[in-house]
């Protein structure tokens, strides 16, 4: 089943086209409505379903204040996706602005691997924010989704097929997969790790991260999803980033997944000796 996620008050033209080109390619489809609104557009999952995973429930679409409401229709989506999981093939999500931060607020609580796709009218700039350490992928609107035009068709028409194939393909299934291994790196500890990469890549899947401040999230994502069963982390340098302002920080939670799964860890010192600004008036 694909799920077709947008505010139908606003987005209805365009989830109906959608729905349309992926039942033609022979797919199961439902649209769900997370409107902040009441209005009289129709859905497979209206908002009152949705809705009823948040303690407040409907009273949701009575608050006055806007950035509230989309934060607790983003918490109610977010639970019901979770109680969805089993029969989701793949999620498309449309939005402006605020529909973004709503829809990629639940998207990036769902396990890496299952297709996501966002087509945002904000998805040209910093989309850091809105991705985090998931796998959604942006995909930049052109112009405002405000009714189909040409160029609307065409931009959510690539969403549907490109969500079609993602849906359809399978992935070549690997003889004798190894567990997976996590290693962190960054420049100056690269020699380090492909040392290390060399000695155990005969009896680990070795998955190494880039220290960025998003490698270091992502790492942590897959290990608290049970995804990667064992860890060398020689490469601290975010938690540096972190207490000094830099600007590849990971974040508070960094090593909380670690900590929490108890999974076998090697940790180490390596590029704990800098920290990362941009151009030269950006360094204190």
């Amino acid at each position: 089943m694909i799920f077709l996620i947008g505010t139908c008050d606003t987005k209805a033209d365009e989830l109906n086209y959608l729905r349309q080109l992926l039942v033609d390619s022979g797919h199961s489809v439902q649209v769900l409505d997370v409107s902040t609104q009441v209005h009289g557009q129709s859905a497979d999952v209206p908002q009152s379903e949705i809705l009823r995973h948040h303690p407040q429930g409907e009273e949701v679409l009575s608050l006055d204040d806007r950035g509230a409401a989309i934060g607790a229709m983003a918490e109610a989506l977010k639970a019901y996706l979770q109680t969805r999981l089993g029969e989701i093939s793949g999620i498309i999500g449309i939005g402006g602005s605020g529909g973004t931060s709503l829809i990629t607020q639940a998207l990036r609580a769902l396990p890496v691997g299952l297709p996501k796709i966002m087509v945002s009218t904000v998805a040209s700039g910093n989309t850091r924010h809105f991705v985090e350490a998931s796998d959604i992928m942006m995909m930049y609107s052109v112009t405002d989704l405000a009714g189909l035009n040409s160029i609307s068709r065409r931009i959510l028409a690539n969403a549907a097929f490109a969500m079609s194939g993602m849906v359809q393909g399978q992935l070549p299934s690997q003889a004798g997969e190894k567990p997976a291994l996590g290693m962190s790196m960054f420049g100056v500890t690269t020699p380090c790790v492909q040392y290390i990469r060399r000695h155990f890549e005969s009896r680990y899947d070795c998955i190494v991260f880039h220290a960025t401040g998003l490698g270091g999230q992502s790492m942590e994502k897959l290990i608290a999803s049970r995804i990667m069963p064992y860890v060398i982390d020689v490469t601290l340098t975010e938690v540096c980033d972190l207490l000094m302002g830099g600007i590849l920080s990971a974040g508070e939670g960094r090593l909380d997944a670690i900590i929490e799964t108890g999974i076998p860890y090697v940790g180490s010192v390596g590029a704990l000796d800098m920290v990362n600004f941009g151009p030269m008036d950006t360094v204190p």
